[in-house]
C-alpha cells in the first residue's frame, strides 16, 4: 500500500500534464499568429504536412511523358463546378480534416476584378469569408499588410494601368493570413479561376484546431498589430562574439562558438560594399554544428542581397544601405559549433563579423540548420528542363531559398513551374504555375521589393521587357515550410532558350543529424570571374533630334525610311523626363517621357488618373491636322464622360475603332494628316483592345507614311497583358504628309483588330516648319 499512493500521484500528474499539453497544443488563429514570428518553432519537426492547390496545366501527365510534362496552360483550371442557388461556383481548393491556409497567390488581372471568393469551413453552407477576390488577396479588404499585399514596387493597380507607356503594369497579390479549420475547407470563385496557388497545412487527425471566424479575427486586433510590428522590425541583437580582421586570398578564418546547448540567433557581417562582385560571391560562409558541416554558401546569397549587396529586408535576412548584412535564422546545436569564412577571391578582404548566441533547449524534435548553394552557368538547353534546386535524404523541413539569375539577353527566363516531390513521390504533389508565381510576383518580377515573406533587391534592368543583368529573388517560408520524413526534391522548370542565362540558388532547410543533400562545395563556381552589368544611362530629352533606339542596340528595328518599329509592350521606354517627378513617388526612376494620350475605349482611363498624368493631353497632339478612316465611320476626337453602374468612377470614352483585316486584305485604315507644327520626329504608340481575350495568332499590324516609310507587317504577340502596346518611330514628315494604321490577318476566322487607344510621345514639343 505504501507504494500505491506515490504511483497514484504519478498517474494523476501524467493525466494533468497531458491535459495541459492538449490545451496548449490547440491550434488557433492566435497561436498561428504567434507561431509566425516564433523562430524557434521552425527548428523543430512539426505535426502537419504542407499541400498545394494550383491552376497548373492538367494535361501534364507526369515526368516520364516529355510530350506533356512542360505544357504551360496553367490557368482556368479548377476541381469542379457547383450550382449554389442561381450562381455557379468554381471549387479551387478542398480539404478534409484539421488544417490551415497559410499562403495564397494570384495575379492582379483587370478583366476578372469583380470576382467573389467564398471560403466555407467545416461543412457550413454559409461562407466564413465572402469578399471581392482581388481586394482580399491584395490587402484592400479587411486583411491588411503585411498579411496581404501587392508584390510590386508600384503598388496601386489602378494607377499602374494608366501610367505612361513602357511603365510596368502587372503584378501579383499575396495573402499570408492564417485561416485555420477544424474539419474541412472549401474555396470557390464565382467566375473564371484564372491563375492561383494556395498552400495549406493538413494536420495530424488528433490535432485540435479552432476554426477561423471574423469574431476571432476582430478579437485578435492587438495580436495582429504586434505580429505585424515584429515582422517589420528585426530584433536588435547584442552580438556576443566579434571578430574584425583581414582574410587573405585562399585562406579562411574560423570562430568557435560557446559549447553546450545553444543557438546562433543572428550573424552580422560587414565588408566594403564597393568591392567587386567577385568578392561577395567569392566569400563563403561555412558552418559546422556538433561536428557536422551543414552550411556552405557564398555571402552573396546567404544574406539575400545578391552579388551587388543591394538593400533588402525580409524575415530572415537584411542588407542595409551601408552594406551591413544580417542573418536571423536560428541555428541550434547540442555541444559545439564553428563558423568559418573562406576567401576564394584573388585579393584580401577586411571583414567585421558579429555572432549573437542564446541558450536553446534541445529535444527529440530539434533539427539542424542547413544552407547549401548550387550554380549552373550557363544553362545550355534548347527546350525546357527540370533544374534541381536541391535533393535531400532524411528528415527535415524546407524553409526557403534565394535565387540569383544572370542574363545577357532581354528575354524572359522565369516561365517555368516549381515541382516539389515529398517523401519519394513519383509525381510532385506541389506543381505550380510559374517561377515568378512561386516567388509571389506576376507577369515577371518587379524592380525591387521587400516583405517578410518575399523580397527582391533592386535588379539591374528595369521594365518587364528587359531581363538583362542580375536578378535576385527570395522566398522565406514562415508558416509554409515543407516537412518531409524521408526525402525532398525541389525542381524548377528552366525555360531558357538563350544560353546566356545562368541560375544560382541558396537553399535553407532544417534536418536531422543523419540528413544529407546532393550539394557539395562548388569552389570553381564561386572563384570564377563574374559578368558585370552597366545599366543604361538616362537619355536627355532629345528636342529636335530624336535618337533611333536601334543604334544603341536596345531593339532590333524593323521597317524603313521614315517609319521604324520601336518595340512592343514588353519594351521599356528609357527616356528621362524631369517634369514627371512630381507625378511619381520620389524613389521611382523618372524615365517615361512626356506623352499625349488619346484613349478610344471605355475601361482604360478613370477620373482619378487624370489628376496624376499631368503631362498627358488626353487628345491628339497639335501637329495632327485631321483624322480620317476608310470604310466605317468613327467617332470624332471629342472626348466624353459617362457613368456606368458596373464600372467604378468615370471613364473616358469615344468608342473603339475596328480595323477589318481579311486574308491578304486591308480595310478600316486610320489616316492622320500632318500640319505645319509637325516635329522632326515623334513616337506613336498603338494600344490594342484585347482586354477580354487572348490575342489570337496570325494577326498583323502595319504603320505606313506617305513619305516613303513602312514598318512592314508586324506580327502581334499572343498576350493577356493590359494593355498591349506597339510603338513606332516616325521622322522626316512635312505638312500634308500622312501616316496610316492598317491590319491584316493571315488566318481565316479572325477578321477584326480593335484599337483602343493611341499615344504620341513628342519629346521636346513641335517645331513650326
Amino acid at each position: 500500500m505504501r507504494n500505491e499512493f506515490p504511483l497514484l500521484i504519478v498517474l494523476l500528474s501524467i493525466l494533468i500534464l497531458a491535459g495541459c499539453k492538449d490545451r496548449t497544443n490547440k491550434i488557433s488563429f492566435e497561436s498561428l499568429l504567434r507561431e509566425m514570428t516564433d523562430r524557434e518553432e521552425l527548428t523543430r519537426f512539426p505535426d502537419y504536412i504542407l499541400k498545394q492547390a494550383s491552376s497548373y496545366d492538367r494535361t501534364q501527365t507526369g515526368p516520364e511523358d516529355r510530350n506533356t510534362w512542360f505544357n504551360n496552360k496553367d490557368y482556368g483550371h479548377y476541381i469542379r463546378k457547383e450550382i449554389i442557388g442561381d450562381r455557379i461556383e468554381y471549387v479551387i481548393m478542398e480539404d478534409t480534416g484539421p488544417g490551415c491556409i497559410v499562403r495564397w497567390w494570384i495575379p492582379i488581372e483587370y478583366t476578372y476584378r469583380n470576382r467573389t471568393v467564398r471560403i466555407y469551413l467545416d461543412g457550413n453552407p454559409e461562407p466564413v469569408i465572402q469578399e471581392n477576390y482581388h481586394e482580399l488577396i491584395s490587402g484592400q479588404s479587411f486583411v491588411k499588410e503585411p498579411f496581404a499585399f501587392i508584390s510590386s514596387d508600384e503598388k496601386d493597380s489602378v494607377y499602374q494601368w494608366g501610367l505612361p507607356v513602357g511603365h510596368p503594369k502587372q503584378m501579383g497579390a499575396d495573402l499570408y493570413l492564417p485561416i485555420p479549420y477544424s474539419e474541412s475547407c472549401k474555396i470557390t470563385l464565382d467566375d473564371n479561376p484564372f491563375f492561383y496557388v494556395i498552400n495549406y497545412r493538413s494536420y495530424d487527425p488528433g490535432v485540435r484546431v479552432e476554426s477561423f471566424s471574423k469574431k476571432a479575427f476582430d478579437a485578435e486586433e492587438k495580436t495582429l498589430m504586434s505580429t505585424a510590428k515584429t515582422l517589420a522590425d528585426h530584433e536588435n541583437h547584442h552580438y556576443d562574439i566579434n571578430k574584425d580582421q583581414i582574410i587573405q586570398p585562399g585562406t579562411s578564418v574560423s570562430l568557435d562558438l560557446p559549447p553546450g546547448e545553444n543557438t546562433v540567433r543572428s550573424i552580422r557581417l560587414k565588408i566594403d560594399p564597393d568591392l567587386p562582385i567577385e568578392a561577395l560571391r567569392g566569400m563563403v560562409v561555412k558552418m559546422k554544428f556538433d561536428d557536422k558541416e551543414t552550411v556552405w554558401c557564398p555571402v552573396s546569397e546567404f544574406f539575400g542581397g545578391g552579388v551587388y549587396n543591394r538593400q533588402l529586408k525580409d524575415w530572415n535576412n537584411s542588407v542595409g544601405d551601408s552594406g551591413t548584412m544580417r542573418c536571423n535564422w536560428l541555428m541550434p546545436y547540442q555541444e559545439e559549433a564553428r563558423i568559418e569564412l573562406i576567401n576564394y577571391w584573388t585579393k584580401p578582404v577586411n571583414f567585421d563579423l558579429g555572432v549573437s548566441i542564446r541558450p536553446y533547449q534541445w529535444d527529440q524534435k530539434s533539427l539542424y540548420f542547413h544552407a547549401n548553394w548550387h550554380e549552373q552557368a550557363p544553362i545550355r538547353t534548347n527546350s525546357p528542363i527540370d533544374w534541381n534546386y536541391i535533393s535531400i535524404e532524411g528528415k527535415g523541413v524546407y524553409a526557403g531559398d534565394v535565387l540569383t539569375v544572370h542574363s545577357f539577353s532581354k528575354g524572359w527566363w522565369g516561365e517555368g513551374d516549381e515541382k516539389i516531390y515529398i517523401d519519394g513521390e513519383k509525381d510532385p504533389s506541389q506543381l505550380g504555375t510559374g517561377l515568378e508565381d512561386y516567388y509571389g510576383y506576376a507577369w515577371g518580377m518587379a524592380h525591387h521589393y521587400s516583405s517578410p515573406f518575399i523580397s527582391m533587391p533592386r535588379r539591374d534592368a528595369r521594365g518587364k521587357g528587359d531581363w538583362r543583368g542580375y536578378t535576385t529573388i527570395s522566398r522565406m517560408r514562415l508558416l509554409d515550410g515543407i516537412p518531409f520524413l524521408n526525402s525532398l526534391k525541389v525542381d524548377v522548370e528552366a525555360w531558357v532558350h538563350d544560353t546566356t542565362v545562368s541560375f544560382s540558388v541558396a537553399t535553407f532547410w532544417y534536418g536531422s543529424k543523419d540528413a544529407s543533400c546532393n550539394r557539395i562545395h562548388e569552389e570553381d563556381a564561386v572563384a570564377r570571374d563574374l559578368p558585370d552589368f552597366t545599366a543604361e544611362s538616362h537619355e536627355e530629352l532629345p528636342g529636335r533630334q530624336y535618337p533611333d533606339p536601334a543604334l544603341s542596340g536596345v531593339i532590333e528595328a524593323l521597317g524603313n525610311g521614315s517609319v521604324k518599329q520601336a518595340g512592343n509592350h514588353l519594351d521599356l521606354l528609357g527616356w528621362y523626363d524631369p517634369g514627371v517627378s512630381k507625378t511619381l513617388d520620389a524613389d521611382q526612376d523618372n524615365r517615361y517621357g512626356t506623352a499625349g494620350y488619346y484613349f478610344m475605349a471605355a475601361r482604360r482611363l478613370d477620373a482619378r488618373l487624370l489628376s496624376v498624368l499631368t503631362d498627358s493631353m488626353n487628345n491628339p497632339p497639335e501637329f495632327i491636322a485631321s483624322f480620317q478612316t476608310s470604310g466605317e465611320e468613327h467617332a470624332s476626337f471629342q472626348n466624353t464622360w459617362f457613368e456606368h453602374p458596373e464600372i467604378p468612377d468615370n471613364y473616358l470614352i469615344s468608342g473603339v475603332h475596328e480595323l477589318t483585316c481579311g486574308v491578304n486584305d486591308e480595310k478600316g485604315t486610320i489616316y492622320f494628316v500632318m500640319n505645319e507644327k509637325v516635329p522632326e520626329a515623334f513616337r506613336m504608340g498603338i494600344m490594342l483592345d484585347n482586354l477580354d481575350q487572348f490575342m489570337p495568332p496570325g494577326r498583323l499590324l502595319c504603320l505606313s507614311s506617305s513619305n516613303k516609310g513602312n514598318s512592314g507587317k508586324i506580327p502581334l504577340i499572343s498576350s493577356n497583358r493590359i494593355p498591349d502596346w506597339y510603338f513606332f518611330d516616325i521622322c522626316d514628315l512635312r505638312p500634308g504628309d500622312s501616316i496610316s494604321i492598317s491590319a491584316r490577318c493571315e488566318l481565316p476566322g479572325y477578321n477584326t483588330l480593335s484599337i483602343g487607344g493611341l499615344v504620341f510621345d513628342v519629346f521636346g514639343g513641335s517645331t513650326d516648319r
